[in-house]
């Protein structure tokens, strides 16, 4: 069984080596076509593919025309099957448990759950691309948002279990996008595709979005609508997506009535009907008329549908999401002790990875002069395991080895290398204690003394008894001959750790202290 990585890439230096690392832990080779990078992009590739000769590098110039590229990639493709990727884009993977799938089975292709990573660690995830597919005659087709057929034929694809493949996407960070500049270039590339074929709904559909990204909520509303009459009621795979999308261009335009009325027409729909966020918004709709019962029902049925890994989802408006809306609700209704209740189960949701809502509830908590339950709540989050059967994503669950990753860069003195690592890791983990002690590290060996004082002591008004920042701020009084301070914080140090080794550590270095 061989595995293939085909991505076509453009001034991508800022990714292409971790996707690839990354990558290349499940695929046998990969093909990577450039399609005229101005950075260190190839440069970068030539010497990656001089460690790693199963990565091979092919120069194309680009033709407004994605499918043109991604053939070109699939053509010198050896593996039995192909995984689709771009730069942009971090693959995580058991390859023995995704071996035995498409060993024992008669599909051709694959749908792998993406997580989107959008600002304010919003995530919205999207089974609907077909990405691992089997090396039987495979092409694109159309030069944007492209179509694979495999021997000919269009496959929808199975979605596969998440917790045995899944792919994290950062392009749509709007710093990136708009770094990149894709709005004006798929734009260019859409509209030259409506010439061509006018009557082809996805090429409205696509439109559409690139309406919205730019703001153009109107707009993007007449698109999405014009996509859905020339599908003359046959249902498309991007169907479910264009209905979420427009009810949030309805929901930027504050049209909240044509939300709900949208909304309980397509809730008929077996399909459509199964997604949580349609409720969700609905559910907000209805709070901004001020019919606050209504919105908790639909932000009950919400929680009840669960969240949703099938098509097109925003992470958490099946659980702690909505259940952050109903407690607000509820202080619109003046009911303080069940809205503390109903926050409290929404940051304490396992799914609510990085503990949001938990500033309205730490205000409410002191509002209501129960500071005493702050504390444990902050105990409870620290322990909390995110590790849910839904989410299950290998960066989680393999973060100590992540982050192990990074401290053998530091200690090779590759600090710029664990500074790069350092960035992806915050990407999805926010205020891990370890990194403010790694980074702290990686300033005292850069010789910036105050800045790794400032990155530790910020570190240690998070958790103030952490045992490697305080040892590594009293290892950096030492060096900086401030005895006192050192002394003070080794002893500090000391009261906070039971492994031997670490306590003689400290003990010698207390003893050439005084």
């Amino acid at each position: 069984m061989k595995i293939s990585l085909c991505m076509i890439v453009k001034n991508e230096e800022e990714n292409i080596i971790n996707c690839l690392d990354c990558a290349m832990k499940v695929v046998d080779e990969a093909i990577v076509v450039d399609t005229g990078s101005t950075d260190k992009t190839v440069e970068l590739l030539d010497k990656y593919s001089t460690e790693k000769t199963c990565v091979k590098i092919i120069h194309h110039k680009w033709e407004n025309d994605f499918s043109k590229a991604r053939n070109l990639s699939m053509r010198y493709a050896s593996g039995d099957w192909i995984i689709i990727l771009d730069a942009d884009e971090r693959l995580f993977a058991d390859r023995n448990e995704l071996e035995g799938i498409i060993n024992n089975t008669i599909e051709q292709a694959f749908i792998i759950p993406i997580y989107n990573l959008m600002n304010n660690d919003n995530i919205e995830v999207t089974s609907v691309m077909v990405r691992l597919f089997k090396n039987n005659k495979p092409h694109y087709s159309g030069a944007i948002h492209e179509q694979l057929y495999i021997n000919d034929k269009n496959y929808v694809g199975e979605v596969i279990d998440g917790n045995i493949c899944k792919i994290y996407h950062y392009g749509y960070y709007k710093s990136v996008y708009n770094k990149k500049n894709k709005e004006k270039r798929n734009m260019k590339i859409i509209k030259k595709q409506i010439k061509i074929e006018p009557n082809n709904p996805f090429h409205w559909y696509n439109k559409g979005v690139m309406e919205m990204i730019s703001g153009n909520f109107d707009t993007a509303i007449d698109d999405f609508l014009k996509s859905n009459e020339l599908t003359n009621k046959r249902r498309y795979s991007f169907h479910d997506n264009l209905v979420l999308e427009l009810i949030k261009c309805m929901m930027a335009l504050k049209n909240y009535n044509q939300i709900i009325n949208l909304v309980t027409e397509v809730s008929k729909d077996i399909y459509i009907g199964k997604i949580p966020d349609i409720y969700y918004y609905c559910g907000i709709a209805y709070v901004n008329i001020d019919e606050h019962d209504l919105a908790i029902e639909y932000f009950d049925k919400a929680i009840n549908i669960g969240e949703y890994e099938k098509g097109v989802s925003r992470y958490g408006t099946g659980s702690f999401l909505a259940k952050i809306q109903w407690g607000k609700v509820l202080l619109l209704q003046n009911k303080k002790r069940e809205s503390i209740d109903k926050l409290k189960e929404a940051v304490l949701d396992n799914r609510n990875i990085h503990n949001v809502g938990i500033e309205e509830l730490i205000a409410l908590l002191k509002e209501e002069k129960r500071d005493y339950e702050i504390e444990k709540l902050e105990q409870i989050i620290n322990n909390k395991n995110t590790d849910d059967p839904y989410l299950g994503s290998e960066f989680y669950k393999n973060k100590e080895h992540v982050k192990n990753n990074i401290i053998t860069l530091v200690e090779d003195s590759k600090l710029e290398e664990a500074k790069e690592l350092i960035l992806e890791y915050e990407k999805i983990v926010n205020d891990d204690i370890d990194v403010y002690s790694i980074k702290g590290v990686i300033a005292m060996m850069e010789g910036k003394i105050e800045d790794a004082e400032k990155i530790l002591k910020e570190g240690l008004s998070k958790e103030e008894n952490y045992f490697d920042l305080l040892y590594n701020l009293a290892y950096l009084y030492q060096y900086n001959k401030q005895n006192e301070l050192a002394i003070a914080y080794y002893k500090k140090s000391l009261h906070n750790t039971n492994d031997k080794m670490s306590i003689d550590k400290i003990n010698d270095n207390l003893n050439s202290l005084y």
